[in-house]
């Protein structure tokens, strides 16, 4: 990407400006120390725009205007081409949005380039996956979620409540034994996986408002027809590189 490039131009820059009035090693350093303040400075400035840009996305989506929030993120794609992992990250905002909005074939589109550190992402593609029955690409987008995010229950849950629902209780019994060791503390783990023992439905509900942004179950007392809160935790977080 351009600030790698304009990093790189400026070490060498400095490595063969150094080799001729000093040691190599110490050309070495002073290059490669070049490269990262280039690089640390020059990220922050496109990560001073994207944050005043989530905070706007922020703002729009507690407000409802879903579009706008849309609008905006897709105008954020044009720093994609300064950092690295910048355009996956966005693309799987977007595709979030698209899906809380129900509108799947969309959110597809955008999913599918989204981060894989984003575990509420890849597990709306994986439920899309599912939908269209499409049992292979759901399991290789669970699995690679799981991988990356190891810690988040709800996502070993819905990954077995897929696998359920396509009728493979076996599989989603072995997904949650999986999660248990990650997670031995996850009470939530622990009762579901002794529901699916038990020849019992799985108990998400207890997950409140992120599970709803799933869409798979509607809460009782009237909130099955509120719209889900969007996930603040993994609005805001942008890797640089």
């Amino acid at each position: 990407m351009i600030h790698l490039l304009l990093s790189l131009s400026l070490g060498t820059a400095v490595f063969f400006g150094l080799s001729f009035v000093a040691h190599w090693g110490f050309a070495l350093a002073g290059g490669l120390i070049s490269i990262m303040v280039a690089n640390y400075f020059l990220g922050r400035r496109v990560n001073k725009a994207i944050t005043a840009l989530m905070e706007q996305v922020a703002v729009d989506i507690k407000n409802g205007k879903l579009d706008r929030a849309i609008h905006s993120l897709e105008g954020g794609l044009k720093y994609s081409r300064y950092q690295f992992f910048i355009k996956s990250q966005l693309m799987a905002q977007i595709g979030v949005i698209h899906y809380i909005k129900k509108d799947f074939n969309a959110a597809f589109t955008f999913l599918k380039q989204g981060f894989a550190r984003h575990w509420i992402a890849q597990g709306m593609l994986g439920v899309i996956y599912m939908r269209r029955k499409d049992r292979e690409n759901m399991v290789k987008t669970f699995n690679r979620a799981v991988r990356y995010n190891r810690k988040e229950g709800l996502l070993w849950n819905l990954y077995a409540y897929c696998l359920l629902r396509l009728g493979d209780r076996d599989a989603a019994i072995q997904t949650l034994v999986r999660a248990s060791k990650k997670l031995p503390q996850d009470e939530k783990i622990r009762n579901n996986l002794i529901n699916l023992q038990n020849n019992r439905k799985m108990k998400m509900k207890h997950y409140g408002e992120m599970w709803l942004q799933f869409h798979l179950e509607k809460m009782p007392g009237g909130l099955g027809g509120r719209r889900p809160p969007y996930p603040v935790s993994q609005r805001k977080r942008i890797i640089r590189r």
